[in-house]
C-alpha cells in the first residue's frame, strides 16, 4: 500500500524501533538492534510529527513496548514511570493529578484538570478515563498546562494515548496471558491491506482475572478488585486520492467487574459508624466486608473519523469524534459490612460530539505553523443513591456543556540557533445544570427542581524561546492554562453557587541534550506554577458531605529531570526524577477529626468538622519527591535472546486530604517503592517470545489508590499485591 506522508516511528523512549504493542504483539523486537546510538519515539504533541528532543515542551514519552516492561496496563498504571503523577481513583471515578494538579470529583458538571486523550478524541468524563492499554502504538504524557493546542481543561497536562495505526502490509500477533489471582488474557491483532489504497487493522481485548480481596460478608459480592473487560476496535484507512487520506477508528469496550472498588474501614478503633452498628471490615489488602453485590457496569463506543488534504504548502486537518458512555457503578463508602453509607447504584450517561479543524504548515522553512478551531458538545446524566437502611436519591442532575474555541501557533526560526514559538487560544465555554426528582427512588434529599447556567471565555497564551546546540536545545517558556468553571453534583445544594474557572501560569525553564555520540540523553526543566482559584473537593463544614470549590491561591516550584544512558550494546538505563515543593495561599478550609468524646452523636458519631488554615499546606495529592528507573539487559542464548528488565518506582508521601488532628493521620499516604520485573525468551526468528513477568516483588502493602474522610470514619482501596505471570506471543 503506498500511504502519503506516513514516515516510520522511532520508538521506545531512544531504545527501540519497530517495537510491537502492548496487547498485540510478543517482546520480539525489544532488543533487535544494538544500543550504541539512542534512537528517539516520534511524537505528535503539537500536532505535526516531530522528534521529542527539539520541541520545548516537558514530556514522558513511551512505547507500547515501554509500558509492557514496566508492567503498565491500564492508563492509572501510568503513575509508576511517570515521576508527578499521582493517579488514584475513588470507585469507578479517575483522579490524574500532575505536578500537583489535578481534580478528585469530576462528576457531570465538572471534568478532570488533567485532560486524557485516546488517538485525536478528548475523553472529558472522568469515569472513562481508568482503561486498558490495548495495541498502543505510543503514549505521551504533556507536563504543564496546555492550553493552546489542546485548550479543554489541560490546565495541567494532557495524557494522549495513540493507538497503532494500520500498516501497509499482511501481519497479525496473538498473546495469551496467565497469572495469579487466575489471571487469564488473550488478545489479538490483524492488519490487512485490502487494496492498494484501502487497509484496514482490527484488535481484540479479554481480560478476565480474580479479585485481590475476598468479602467476608457472604450477603455481597464475592470478591473485589477482579477483572473483566473486553475491547474491540477497527481501524479503516482509505487513500481517496494523492492529496487525500481518511482514517476512521471505531470502538466498543465493556466492563463488569469490580476494578478497583475495594474498600476496607481506616478509622481510629471504635470510631466508624458501621462498626458501632455491630459491621465488620477487611483490615488487610486481600479482604473486604459489605453487604453490596454488582459490579462497575460501563459501556462505550466511540467512532472518530479523520480527512487529512494535502495542499499547496499546508494539510488541511478534520477530525470528527462521537462518543457514548454508560455506566451504572456500586460503592461503599464507609469500607464496612454495615449500610451505614452504602452506595448501590451510581447510574450515568453521557453522549459527546466534538468537531476541529486545524491548517497545518507542511513545508520546511523558517516558518512552521497551525491554526484551527474546536466545538464540543456533551450532556451528562448522573446521580448517587445511597442506602441508609432507605433508598434515597442525591438527586438527578443533567449538565449540558458547549465549547468553541479558536487557536493557533507558529515558531520562528529568526537566527540559524535561535526559535521562537508564540500561540493562544481563545475559549468559550457554556453550561447548564438542572437536578430534578429521582425516577430511580421515592426520596430525593437535595432541593428540586433547579436549573441555571453560566459562561466563561478565556485567552491562554504561549511563548518559548529556544537556543540550539551541537548537543541539543535550551528554552525558555510561558503558557497559561484555563479550565473552565462548573457545578457540584448535587448543584441544588451549593445554594446555586456556580464554580469559577481555574488559572494557571507556568514559567518553565529546560534543556534536552544528547551527548556521548549518541549514546546519552539528559533532559530537565525547573518550572514555576501561579495556580489561581483551585477548585478543591474538601468537607463541607457541620456535615460529612463533600463539596467542590474555589481555594485560594497557590504556588508551585519543581523540578523534572530524566536521562538515558546505553552503557553498552547489551545494557542500557533510563532514570525520571520529579522534586516538587508547593504551597496554598491564604486558604479557610475544613477537615475531619475523629473523638471518642463526640461517639454517640446520632448524625455523626465520633466525627467532626472544624475550621483548618491550610495557608502554607502542601497540595493535596503531591509528593515532594517522586523517581522512576529502569535497566535493560541483553543476555544472548545461542540464536535466541532473553532480554530482562527491572523497574522501580517510588513516590514520597503525600496527603489525600488535610490533618487538623492526629485521629486523621491515615489520610496521609506513606512513601512506598514498587519493583518490577520481565525477563522474555525470544526465538531466533523473533517471531516467538515468552515472558515471565512479576510486579510489586516486595509485596508493598501500605499505599492505597483512595483514601477519604467522611460522616461514617476513613475509608481506603489498596493498590495492588505482589502479581505474576507469563506471556506466550506469537506474531507473524
Amino acid at each position: 500500500m503506498g500511504y502519503r506522508r506516513s514516515p516510520p516511528l522511532l520508538l521506545a523512549a531512544g531504545l527501540l524501533t519497530a517495537a510491537p504493542s502492548l496487547h498485540a504483539a510478543g517482546d520480539a523486537d525489544l532488543f533487535e538492534l544494538p544500543l550504541e546510538q539512542l534512537e528517539q519515539l516520534v511524537v505528535t504533541a503539537q500536532k505535526r510529527v516531530e522528534n521529542p528532543q527539539e520541541i520545548p515542551v516537558t514530556m514522558a514519552v513511551f512505547s507500547g513496548e515501554d509500558v509492557l516492561s514496566y508492567g503498565i496496563q491500564d492508563t492509572q498504571a501510568l503513575q509508576l514511570a511517570v515521576p508527578g503523577l499521582v493517579f488514584s481513583n475513588t470507585g469507578s471515578s479517575a483522579q490524574p493529578y500532575l505536578r500537583g494538579v489535578g481534580t478528585r470529583f469530576a462528576f457531570a458538571g465538572l471534568e478532570p484538570s488533567v485532560a486524557t486523550y485516546v488517538d485525536d478524541r478528548y475523553v472529558a468524563r472522568a469515569q472513562a478515563t481508568l482503561f486498558e492499554l490495548a495495541d498502543v502504538e505510543r503514549i505521551e504524557v504533556l507536563k504543564g498546562p496546555q492550553g493552546t493546542l489542546y485548550g479543554r481543561n489541560a490546565v495541567g497536562g494532557a495524557i494522549r494515548v495513540v493507538t497503532r495505526d494500520v500498516g501497509e502490509s499482511l501481519s497479525g500477533s496473538v498473546v495469551g496471558t496467565l497469572g495469579d489471582y487466575d489471571l487469564r488474557s488473550l488478545s489479538a491483532t490483524l492488519n490487512v491491506p485490502l487494496s492498494t489504497t484501502l487497509g484496514a487493522r482490527f484488535t481484540a481485548l479479554v481480560k478476565e482475572r480474580d479479585g485481590y480481596a475476598e468479602n467476608l460478608d457472604p450477603r455481597g459480592s464475592r470478591e473485589l478488585d477482579d477483572r473483566d473487560v473486553r475491547v474491540l476496535r477497527g481501524k479503516f484507512r482509505w487513500d481517496v486520492s494523492d492529496i487525500v487520506t481518511t482514517r476512521l477508528t471505531l470502538q466498543h469496550s465493556k466492563q463488569e467487574d469490580n476494578f478497583r472498588n475495594d474498600t476496607v474501614d481506616l478509622s481510629p478503633p471504635g470510631l466508624n459508624t458501621g462498626i458501632a452498628a455491630g459491621g465488620i471490615s477487611g483490615r488487610d489488602v486481600d479482604e473486604v466486608a459489605t453487604a453490596l453485590r454488582g459490579v462497575i457496569d460501563d459501556e462505550s463506543t466511540s467512532a472518530d473519523l479523520r480527512v487529512d488534504v494535502a495542499l499547496d504548502g499546508f494539510d488541511l486537518i478534520s477530525i470528527t469524534s462521537l462518543q457514548d458512555f454508560e455506566q451504572n457503578s456500586i460503592t461503599d463508602a464507609d469500607g464496612t459490612s454495615a449500610a451505614a453509607l452504602d452506595v448501590p447504584t451510581v447510574p450515568q450517561e453521557a453522549r459527546a460530539v466534538s468537531q476541529e479543524f486545524q491548517l497545518v504548515s507542511s513545508r520546511e522553512g523558517d516558518w512552521r505553523w497551525i491554526a484551527g478551531a474546536y466545538l464540543f458538545d456533551e450532556t451528562a446524566d448522573f446521580e448517587i443513591l445511597l442506602d441508609r437502611g432507605t433508598l434515597d436519591s442525591q438527586g438527578d442532575q443533567r449538565a449540558d456543556t458547549r465549547a468553541f474555541a479558536l487557536f493557533g501557533q507558529a515558531s520562528y526560526a529568526f537566527a540559524p540557533a535561535w526559535t521562537v514559538t508564540v500561540g493562544g487560544r481563545w475559549s468559550f465555554e457554556k453550561k447548564k445544570a438542572r437536578v430534578r426528582a429521582s425516577t430511580l427512588t421515592d426520596i430525593t434529599l437535595p432541593p428540586v427542581p433547579f436549573a441555571d447556567k453560566a459562561s466563561w471565555k478565556e485567552f491562554t497564551p504561549k511563548i518559548a524561546l529556544e537556543r540550539r546546540f551541537t548537543s541539543g536545545m535550551a528554552y525558555l517558556s510561558y503558557a497559561r492554562g484555563f479550565k473552565s468553571g462548573g457545578y457540584n453534583y448535587a448543584a441544588s445544594l451549593s445554594g446555586g453557587r456556580v464554580l469559577d474557572p481555574e488559572l494557571l501560569d507556568m514559567f518553565e525553564v529546560g534543556w534536552k541534550t544528547s551527548l556521548l555520540g549518541g549514546r546519552l540523553m539528559f533532559n530537565g526543566a525547573a518550572y514555576y506554577y501561579d495556580y489561581r482559584d483551585l477548585q478543591v473537593t474538601r468537607a463541607a463544614a457541620g456535615s460529612g458531605v463533600n463539596i467542590t470549590e474555589n481555594a485560594a491561591d497557590a504556588e508551585v516550584y519543581g523540578v523534572d529531570l530524566d536521562v538515558t544512558w546505553s552503557m553498552t550494546d547489551r545494557l542500557s538505563f533510563t532514570a525520571g526524577a520529579n522534586l516538587l515543593d508547593s504551597e496554598y495561599g491564604e486558604y479557610s478550609a475544613t477537615a475531619t477529626v475523629f473523638n471518642a468524646a463526640l461517639f454517640g452523636d446520632p448524625d455523626m458519631p465520633g466525627m467532626s468538622t472544624v475550621a483548618f488554615d491550610a495557608q502554607g499546606e502542601s497540595l493535596l495529592r503531591a509528593p515532594d519527591r517522586s523517581l522512576f528507573a529502569a535497566a535493560r539487559m541483553r543476555v544472548p542464548l545461542g540464536a535466541a535472546t532473553l532480554p530482562i528488565v527491572l523497574s522501580y518506582s517510588y513516590k514520597g508521601d503525600y496527603l489525600f486530604d488535610f490533618i487538623a488532628d492526629p485521629s486523621s493521620q491515615r489520610l496521609r499516604q506513606k512513601s512506598h517503592g514498587l519493583l518490577s520485573a520481565r525477563a522474555t525468551l525470544i526465538s531466533p526468528d523473533q517471531s516467538w517470545s515468552l515472558a515471565l513477568w512479576g510486579n510489586n516483588l516486595t509485596d508493598e502493602d501500605d499505599y492505597f489508590t483512595d483514601i477519604v474522610a467522611n460522616s461514617t470514619g476513613i475509608r481506603g482501596s489498596y493498590g495492588e499485591p505482589r502479581t505474576w505471570g507469563v506471556d506466550l506471543s506469537y506474531r507473524f
